[in-house]
């Protein structure tokens, strides 16, 4: 095919043949020798291609309180509500972290004990959740995650006794805790003592975790029904706390995060004085957000005699 360019002497138009492209010609009119540009030759424009779909899994939306109570001048109870949220080119991705620690015991060093458990455990397992936005967590599998929660609370445990034991105002303090790590709609939970995680899903709320406590084991044992459960003097004496003696058996739970599903992670005070059908109430008025719902069910506690420290952390799957 003819290439019909312009002389750079000249300027006089000259038509040459394709095959000459990058080879020296010479002028028809001035006679001056000049080089044929090589033009590249037309590419079609890559088609347009559609935004990659992100997938969507379970939103969380956390909220969270606590009080000292009506009673009581301090508040022992400690919390970390962690959560964070990214994407990547096909996905939204979501990780959150709750622990909640009632400290108890050690001559009013039970809110050391709690801070520790929450210091430490949340450092430990922090990482780990901040890994995840770095992919590290891609092939994590709920075993990983439930031996990570186990270490943590084992590790603790053992930080707790042996302060409790070189320090003298530090002596018997202890903590109940409970732990949660939520990722790609899977719920870990890590559990000591009677703080205690709900689940509702529908109009079905279900208590995940089992009370560590001797009159809980008591009904277990057929020696006592719930209800005498409830006003046994003997109610609060837990069987296993972090920091009481130097080996502790967490208890693992895990259960599915769907959205609509609402979790409670909450310490004794809370359900001191909110029983199932209260608490299930309040989740039906507001459990439209996560923020609201934890201050309602505190202050509920507290209305209701608030005669414990009370800390409640919510997590709403949307």
């Amino acid at each position: 095919m003819p290439i019909r360019l312009q002389c750079p002497h000249c300027r006089t138009p000259c038509q040459v043949s394709e095959t000459q492209q990058g080879k020296a010609v010479n002028c028809t009119q001035c006679g001056k020798a000049f080089t044929v540009p090589v033009i590249p030759s037309a590419t079609p424009a890559p088609a347009p291609q559609a935004p990659p779909t992100v997938t969507r899994t379970c939103r969380l939306d956390l909220g969270s309180d606590s009080s000292p109570g009506k009673v009581r001048d301090r508040n022992e109870d400690r919390f970390l509500a962690q959560h964070l949220t990214w994407s990547d080119p096909q996905r939204y991705r979501e990780i959150a972290l709750v622990v909640v620690a009632d400290g108890m015991g050690g001559h009013d060093a039970g809110d050391v004990a709690a801070a520790m458990v929450m210091s430490q455990v949340g450092s430990s397992l922090g990482a780990l959740v901040v890994s995840a936005v770095s992919g590290q967590l891609l092939d994590a599998t709920p075993d990983r995650l439930a031996r990570s929660i186990n270490e943590a609370l084992v590790a603790v445990n053992r930080s707790v006794h042996e302060r409790a034991q070189a320090e003298a105002a530090c002596r018997g303090m202890g903590a109940t805790v409970a732990v949660a790590i939520i990722w790609d709609g899977q719920v870990l939970l890590g559990h000591i003592g009677d703080c205690r995680v709900y689940h509702q899903r529908g109009d079905q709320l279900t208590q995940v975790t089992k009370d560590q406590t001797l009159v809980a084991r008591m009904v277990e044992l057929g020696q006592l029904t719930a209800a005498e459960a409830v006003e046994h003097p003997d109610r609060n004496q837990v069987m296993q706390a972090v920091g009481k003696v130097r080996t502790v058996q967490p208890a693992s739970y895990r259960l599915a995060m769907a959205p609509g599903d609402c979790l409670i992670v909450a310490s004794d005070g809370l359900h001191a004085h909110v029983d199932n059908r209260m608490l299930a109430t309040a989740i039906r008025k507001t459990g439209y957000s996560a923020d609201l719902l934890a201050k309602n069910l505190v202050d509920m506690a507290n209305q209701a005699g608030g005669s414990d420290n009370c800390t409640v952390v919510t997590v709403l799957g949307n």
